[in-house]
């Protein structure tokens, strides 16, 4: 009896070994894989909506291709390894308030530590490009792509090229999937008329239904005037679903008018109207890992990227646990979708549902107060393996979660959940 109850523990023991040791290998530091650059050329990227990577591609493929010129993110690479070749091109987007991306800020942070004096033997011999994507409309135009610029050249590393600005809203054309026309087959308003409206669009195309995933987005030219600088929308649908939903919140200007766009989507656009709409990838809000537990959090229009990752989780009978913080302005906003997140819990694909009403008169709470609140459930349901997605506004929600999560999390644990990317924030 003793020996069969050694030989079970000696089982158990050895299947828990193998099981921590693949979640090891799973979720390894990036830098461990790419010791070793084993080409001259390297073109690195830094991308938050997949704009930079596809630009970075063809650089890659300008350069001579794969053989000729290693593609990193810059996720994957440590400073000390520009040492190992001799040119690199970088093609990074600026986020927010001209910070890098979420998968060049270890990257960066890295950088500004090396001292100029132990680096300029390190980058003497290292010729680079910056071609830096941006939006102009806002005031930090490029702002990442001009600060590594500039960081690279203190170091020691020699600019072969001017600093290459581009305005990715422009760009975006010849990056991703080409222009179709989509028909407006179904139009909501979700919330009374009080606020500034938010809506729930269907399109539908005879063109040949693409492919998408959950964390894509829409670039759409407002009034379908192609010189207009086009505005992008989280897709609210999955891929199977056979059409594309967006959750548009009206944009009201400083004179009281509505945003061109989002007017144009809401109110002025007819039923059975075409609209012509482009796809654009977003590798990172990409979640393939869908065993693992996710953490959705979003506010107002950012439930558009939260429903078409449950919609996409909800085709696999063995996805992991999802557990959803959502917040609005009020209660009655988006009774129709709260019904379908309702029958997302029945069937168990989302698990846990909390949400914060601005303007509940008994407890008003903002998404970034439960999740002070919960922070020790949320460190524990993330673990070692779980993805966070934040989806809405970058001010306010997207960077008080962002504090905040570092601040539960640990600098600690919050570093390996950017470096192995399972931290997705698709914010606007």
């Amino acid at each position: 009896m003793n020996g069969v109850s050694g030989g079970i523990a000696l089982v158990l023991c050895l299947s828990w070994l193998v099981w921590t040791a693949g979640l090891w290998w799973k979720h390894r530091s990036p830098r461990v894989a790419n010791d070793r650059l084993q080409l001259p050329v390297l073109v690195a990227y830094a991308s938050q909506t997949g704009s930079a990577r596809a630009l970075a591609v063809q650089q890659q493929q300008a350069l001579g291709g794969p053989e000729h010129a290693s593609l990193m993110a810059l996720s994957e690479l440590v400073p000390k390894q520009l040492a190992q070749v001799k040119k690199a091109v970088f093609v990074v987007s600026t986020y927010g308030d001209g910070e890098p991306p979420d998968n060049g800020r270890r990257f960066y942070h890295d950088l500004r530590a090396l001292s100029q004096s132990s680096s300029k033997e390190l980058f003497s011999s290292l010729d680079y490009e910056v071609v830096a994507l941006g939006d102009r409309s806002y005031p930090k135009f490029c702002q990442f792509g001009d600060d590594l610029y500039q960081q690279l050249a203190s170091l020691g590393a020699k600019a072969i090229a001017p600093l290459t600005k581009l305005d990715q809203s422009q760009s975006a054309q010849s990056l991703n999937q080409p222009e179709q026309i989509w028909r407006l087959t179904y139009r909501e308003r979700l919330n009374t008329q009080a606020d500034a409206g938010l809506f729930h669009l269907r399109l539908n195309t005879q063109q040949g239904m693409p492919k998408w995933r959950a964390g894509d987005l829409v670039a759409i030219h407002p009034n379908n005037d192609s010189s207009a600088a086009p505005r992008r929308y989280s897709i609210a649908s999955a891929s199977v679903d056979g059409e594309i939903s967006l959750i548009v919140r009206q944009h009201i200007t400083e004179r009281g008018e509505l945003g061109l766009c989002s007017g144009w989507l809401t109110q002025q656009v007819a039923l059975d109207s075409g609209i012509n709409l482009q796809i654009i990838e977003n590798s990172s809000c990409h979640i393939d890992d869908r065993a693992a537990p996710l953490l959705l959090i979003g506010a107002g229009s950012g439930l558009a990227g939260i429903r078409g990752h449950l919609a996409e989780r909800a085709q696999h009978t063995k996805a992991g646990p999802a557990w959803l913080i959502y917040g609005e302005r009020a209660p009655d906003a988006g009774q129709s979708l709260h019904t379908e997140l309702a029958l997302w819990q029945q069937r168990g694909v989302l698990n846990t549902l909390d949400c914060a009403f601005s303007r509940d008169t008994d407890k008003p709470a903002y998404v970034q107060d439960i999740v002070r609140e919960q922070a020790t459930k949320i460190a524990d349901f993330i673990g070692t393996g779980g993805h966070v997605y934040v989806c809405g506004r970058y001010e306010g929600m997207g960077t008080a979660v962002d504090a905040i999560l570092r601040e539960v999390l640990g600098a600690q644990t919050y570093q390996q959940l950017m470096e192995q990317g399972r931290y997705h924030r698709d914010l606007y």
